[in-house]
């Protein structure tokens, strides 16, 4: 049976990890350590998920705003508030005790975002204030803080899918390192990892920009240096059961280093911190297929296949040989089924798989004595 010190400290620990996730900057490693108390008991993703229910609701606060300039009734408002008092003095006073304090808390949440967060293989659905849904990869990580002229996110980690609702006076931003993609209303998926960011765009238009250098301090991420894998041309191919080969896509160019408008079936990976490349054409097959439990890579790294495994996985995995990481593949296979997925690489590749007496799996290339 669960006691009420053990509901406490819960809901204590819960309130102490969405602060410190909101308002104190949070380290990659303080994140991760989030998620992981998160997904240590169903009881601590409740817990942590109602707390940042209120975070959010708070900020539907903002867009009331715009009743203030509603016209008066009949009556002046010093009078009815007289007869008010006249009538109904307690009440009153208890409206405007709450009322004060629900607009101190209002203004207090309003000044920080929202922080989510997910465990390992969970995949979850967020419903934002203005309509806009943004699904969240397994050990991804997303602050969500509305304002009434901007809607504004940033992908602190991982991988997340969002549908935009249109609203053109009140722009949608979602910041990743010192990238900014701004859009008005649109279906697009973002991965962030510590090689870059890519953007890939399945409905609508989308637009790609440096941060503004105001916009940057305030988001308070610190830029990174990082150097993307040279590329290679042909593509080793493997089947999982219940999926199938793809073939690759060629690429196509566009325009200016600053920013890069991109359209449906278009995607762009750069450095958190570098020029922005010109736009190429999405892989064919199901766009953002993670959603529905399944992943999907076309001519892509072996170690970036690896590291959307290591979502999945409750062992890490690792690969030995910096060859074998850059090996280009395209295979799919269900998000649950990752020793199918690296038997079938290491019979496709001619790689070892071992696991060694401290735990974890690792990759290696095959000798020739094995």
């Amino acid at each position: 049976m669960i006691t009420m010190d053990n509901d406490e400290e819960i809901k204590a620990a819960a309130r102490d990890w969405l602060l410190r996730m909101s308002l104190e900057s949070p380290t990659e490693l303080e994140r991760a350590q989030c998620a992981a108390w998160c997904a240590e008991d169903p009881r601590h993703a409740a817990a942590y998920r109602r707390f940042e229910s209120i975070w959010q609701d708070a900020a539907t606060l903002e867009e009331l705003k715009p009743l203030a300039t509603l016209p008066l009734g009949r009556d002046p408002w010093w009078r009815r508030v007289r007869a008010s008092l006249v009538v109904h003095p307690l009440r009153w006073a208890a409206s405007a005790s709450l009322t004060a304090a629900i607009t101190g808390i209002g203004l207090w949440f309003l000044l920080t975002p929202a922080y989510y967060a997910t465990g390992i293989a969970e995949v979850r659905d967020i419903h934002l204030s203005d309509g806009s849904e943004v699904t969240l990869g397994a050990r991804s990580s997303l602050a969500v803080a509305f304002r009434l002229h901007e809607r504004r996110v940033a992908l602190t980690s991982g991988i997340a899918f969002f549908s935009v609702t249109k609203n053109p006076s009140r722009p949608f931003i979602v910041l990743v390192g010192d990238k900014e993609v701004r859009v008005v209303g649109t279906k697009f998926e973002i991965r962030r990892d510590s090689a870059g960011m890519r953007v890939s765009v399945v409905q609508g238009t989308v637009e790609v920009m440096q941060v503004p250098e105001r916009a940057r301090e305030t988001a308070r991420e610190a830029p990174r240096s990082v150097r993307l894998a040279a590329r290679v041309t042909q593509p080793a191919t493997a089947t999982i059961p219940n999926g199938a080969p793809i073939a690759p896509t060629l690429l196509t160019p566009t325009e200016s280093p600053e920013e890069r408008i991109l359209t449906a079936g278009q995607q762009v990976t750069t450095a958190l911190d570098g020029v922005i490349p010109d736009p190429q054409g999405m892989p064919h097959g199901e766009p953002a297929a993670w959603r529905h439990g399944r992943q999907v890579y076309v001519d892509t790294p072996l170690k970036d296949i690896i590291a959307d495994a290591n979502r999945y996985s409750r062992e890490p995995i690792e690969i030995a040989d910096e060859g074998v990481a850059n090996v280009r593949v395209s295979v799919t296979y269900p998000s649950d089924r990752i020793e199918e997925m690296l038997s079938a690489l290491s019979r496709s590749l001619s790689l070892k798989v071992e696991r060694p007496e401290a735990g974890g799996i690792v990759l290696k290339a095959r000798g020739p004595s094995d």
